[in-house]
């Protein structure tokens, strides 16, 4: 859902107002750059890095002229850095502004962003072609419809092998994977939410599920798709994976 926010930058950038009569009430209406409009979405990429295998990125460029930047060290503790501010257009540039400084900029050209060096010009050299971020398509809970309908509140799921987590909130979770002849069923127990992050233990006899759900951008990496969870799920001490999708308010 776009919200669209008055704000005042120089030069391009793009939330002005313009006053609109209506039986005699004036009122401010937000308008919004073209630019912007176009240029606002989720964009993700495997950009190199100077100390670890590579950087997995993903931006989210809102109208409202703010961004979510999100770098995951890939195989360097997997370390996830988090950025949220504000961005511009500047010269017909993106340019990530945190705390009045410049976080990064980049030159847009279709569906994607071409990250620049400290001048602002585009990175060359061998891996100059590899600092790209792609525009990325957020998974349509349409699909899962069917699932909300029936009072599923939260769906996580991961490949090799397949598996899936349901949580019905105030009635029971449910985890199926090929190693079990049928789903297992077992009642609600509440999570614990810290940092945005909510843990969910679940320990029997027989039984142990640890589940946990963070928020952060996710690729299944069998879809063109992008979740907005990460789900990792403990089984009996076999560890799964994946994305997830939020149906209803946990």
């Amino acid at each position: 859902m776009l919200s669209f926010t008055s704000l005042l930058f120089a030069c391009d950038n793009a939330a002005n107002t313009e006053t609109v009569s209506k039986d005699s009430a004036k009122t401010q209406v937000p308008v919004v750059d073209s630019a912007v409009l176009r240029t606002a979405g989720i964009y993700g990429g495997y950009v190199p890095c100077a100390d670890c295998e590579g950087i997995i990125t993903y931006l989210a460029l809102k109208p409202d002229m703010t961004y979510k930047l999100e770098e995951t060290y890939y195989k360097k503790d997997d370390n996830v850095v988090r950025t949220a501010a504000t961005w511009r257009m500047e010269n017909g540039k993106i340019v990530l502004y945190d705390n009045d400084k410049i976080r990064l900029s980049f030159l847009p050209e279709g569906n994607k962003l071409w990250q620049l060096d400290h001048e602002g010009n585009r990175i060359s050299g061998n891996l100059g072609d590899k600092y790209v971020l792609n525009k990325q398509e957020i998974a349509d809970k349409g699909r899962l419809k069917e699932k909300a309908d029936a009072g599923i509140d939260f769906i996580g799921h991961g490949n090799e092998p397949f598996w899936s987590v349901e949580i019905d909130k105030g009635n029971k979770i449910t985890f199926a994977s090929p190693n079990l002849k049928e789903p297992l069923s077992v009642p609600y127990a509440e999570g614990v939410l810290t940092n945005n992050i909510r843990e969910y233990h679940i320990q029997s006899e027989a039984t142990k599920l640890d589940i946990i759900i963070s928020p952060q951008f996710c690729s299944d990496g069998m879809s063109d798709f992008l979740y907005e969870y990460r789900v990792t799920v403990k089984y009996n001490n076999k560890d799964f994976s994946g994305c997830g999708t939020m149906l209803s308010a946990l």
